[in-house]
């Protein structure tokens, strides 16, 4: 399994990054993958032989197949990024927060807005740790 580390890079490279990427679907470093000519599998699946995408925002990158878990208010939610979105509980979500948002209930049983990414923990496919989503952000 491939160990992933967070690197800064500039504006610019950021920008080449992008221009270079093939689909929407594309990681930041499967790019770099193969603009460096680094044969081998990458850590997040872009597009599986099934189709399947990865979720992706600010940063974070989780591949198809990711669990999910948040505890709220005494009460643990569970979901798993199904071809680029948070399907949490029966619904589908495009964010943590969103997902969050829509799940968790106030003592008094009512919906509140919160920062997903402060909830969320996630476990991608073949690693065995839960790790909190706000250690993967920029």
């Amino acid at each position: 399994m491939t160990e992933l580390r967070t690197i800064e890079i500039d504006f610019d490279v950021h920008k080449r990054i992008e221009l270079a990427r093939q689909s929407f679907a594309e990681t930041p470093n499967t790019v770099l993958r193969r603009l460096l000519q680094i044969e081998g599998q990458a850590h997040a699946t872009q597009v599986t032989p099934s189709g399947s995408r990865p979720w992706a925002s600010k940063g974070v990158t989780l591949p198809h197949g990711t669990e999910l878990r948040m505890e709220y208010n005494g009460r643990v939610h569970t979901g798993i990024i199904q071809n680029g979105a948070w399907m949490v509980e029966g619904d589908r979500y495009t964010s943590p927060s969103a997902a969050a948002g829509g799940v968790a209930l106030t003592k008094d049983d009512k919906r509140t807005n919160l920062d997903g990414w402060k909830y969320w923990h996630i476990r991608r496919p073949e690693e065995a740790k839960w790790i909190a989503i706000s250690s993967l952000r920029r």
